[in-house]
């Protein structure tokens, strides 16, 4: 999740410093062309998200439930499910934009995999995505 809190982050708090994202992706030694594929993922949901996509900021200890769907989406294509895929990105572009977010997740997920980063078997339990007492969220 923390490349995705990254490449969010710039967005949400543009002159602020920020991790670099693509950093991140080299140093867990994901090829290129995955860095590419979330990069393509990322910029087809932000611009056409047909919904608020919440993304948590770098710091937050807890689990959003868009984050949690992305770990299910990045799960899927890595076992080759691409209608639980599918479920994951319809809910957040419309029709129109599914194809080309699916492109990306696919590359994102096959250079992921690649470098030895395969998402467990067990399901992301639903404590993770609660917020935490006290917290705010931001």
């Amino acid at each position: 999740m923390a490349s995705l809190r990254a490449w969010v982050a710039p967005r949400m708090r543009p002159g602020a410093p920020h991790p670099d994202w693509r950093e991140m992706f080299r140093l867990a030694g994901v090829a290129a062309p995955g860095a590419v594929g979330f990069d393509m993922l990322m910029s087809v949901v932000g611009s056409a998200a047909q919904r608020l996509i919440e993304v948590r900021c770098c710091r937050c200890p807890s689990l959003g439930a868009d984050e949690a769907a992305m770990l299910r989406l990045v799960k899927a294509m890595q076992e080759g499910d691409t209608l639980s895929a599918l479920d994951v990105i319809a809910d957040w572009v419309p029709q129109g934009s599914v194809e080309p977010a699916l492109r990306g997740v696919q590359r994102f997920a096959t250079m992921m995999s690649a470098a030895g980063h395969r998402l467990p078997a067990q399901t992301m339990p639903v404590a993770a995505m609660r917020r935490p007492v006290g917290a705010v969220l931001h």
